[in-house]
């Protein structure tokens, strides 16, 4: 998977997700959904084009789950249904899931509940001297990138913004969906969020 810019035209869509994910498990594929998007205005969006992107861009990060875990999108708690959509964006976007595993697990490891400025910063510097594509983005577009990743986790439940930092929070994930997940070869997206080895 190549790196992306993509998150910065999408967004967490929590209850979007929950919603596709329902329409999923009832069998509906790719192109049901996104008529139903269409015609019906599931998502409740201005255009045709929005419902059409966000049909495909939630299809594809949902799709990206096991079925088992799937199940688990629309029948946890809110908390560990955030945790669910979280790890579907990091299958779906490499970049992300490098920032998660590499920064925000890297400081909880560390015992520093908190995401910095600096954090952010370091992180994309060395993307630019490993990748070409990271190399080519202009300022603009990293800036816009660190600002969706923080609005991302902000959604999902594992950071809080207070007035000077922003803090980590570690989310409780019932041991039977931790099973799960490691089950079906997620343990890395797991581990990133929870900072476990």
């Amino acid at each position: 998977m190549k790196y992306s810019a993509g998150l910065i035209s999408k967004s967490f869509w929590y209850l979007e997700s929950k919603k596709t994910a329902r329409y999923m498990l009832d069998g509906l594929t790719r192109e049901e959904i996104r008529d139903l998007a269409i015609k019906d205005n599931i998502y409740q969006v201005e255009s045709e084009y929005r419902a059409k992107n966000l049909a495909n861009a939630i299809y594809t990060r949902l799709n990206s789950l096991p079925e088992i875990i799937l199940k688990d999108v629309v029948d946890s708690d809110v908390a560990t249904s955030k945790v669910l959509v979280l790890i579907s964006i990091m299958k779906t976007d490499r970049l992300f899931f490098e920032f998660m595993h590499e920064v925000f697990r890297n400081n909880i490891i560390l015992g520093d509940l908190t995401i910095k400025d600096r954090d952010l910063n370091l992180f994309f510097q060395e993307k630019k001297v490993q990748s070409e594509i990271v190399d080519k983005w202009v300022d603009k577009t990293i800036k816009k990138l660190k600002s969706r990743y923080l609005t991302v986790l902000g959604y999902a439940g594992v950071i809080r913004t207070n007035t000077d930092k922003r803090e980590i929070i570690v989310p409780f994930i019932d041991y039977k969906i931790k099973q799960k997940l490691i089950d079906n070869n997620m343990a890395p997206y797991l581990y990133a969020i929870t900072g476990e080895k």
